[in-house]
């Protein structure tokens, strides 16, 4: 398991209620100009929770159906290139639900985000690029 993202409309608010109430504080931010996302990455106890939102606020919109914050994807991360199969299983980015033609590469990984049937939460992929 890598981390828990958990998409929000405030980043800057939810940042504060979950320093505040939990003491935590941000391991690490990440810009993502091409998905246009804005992420923050708390270290909870050893496991990492991404908070993380999206600049496109009509998306936004969609994304939380009115609702101030979703737990949004479970991230795996792989440890071989040649990880599970994705044939047949449809892709996406953050935080949408249009299909991506491929996985997209963010530093020294690919990738994808996928919602097997049964859940309501999607699964991010994340394995080492090729």
């Amino acid at each position: 398991m890598d981390h828990v993202g958990i998409l929000v409309r405030d980043l800057h608010s939810a940042l504060t209620h979950w320093s505040n109430r939990f003491g935590v504080e941000v391991a690490r931010a990440v810009e993502v100009p091409v998905m246009s996302i804005s992420a923050a990455f708390l270290n909870v106890s050893g496991a990492e929770v991404e908070l993380y939102t999206m600049h496109d606020l009509d998306a936004l919109d969609v994304a939380l159906d009115g609702a101030p914050a979703k737990l949004d994807h479970v991230a795996l991360r792989l440890h071989h290139a040649d990880g599970p199969e994705l044939a047949g299983c449809a892709i996406r980015g953050p935080g949408r639900a249009e299909p991506i033609a491929a996985p997209i590469l963010m530093g020294d990984a690919t990738h994808v985000w996928t919602e097997p049937p049964g859940i309501d939460v999607l699964l991010q992929l994340i394995r080492p690029s090729e």
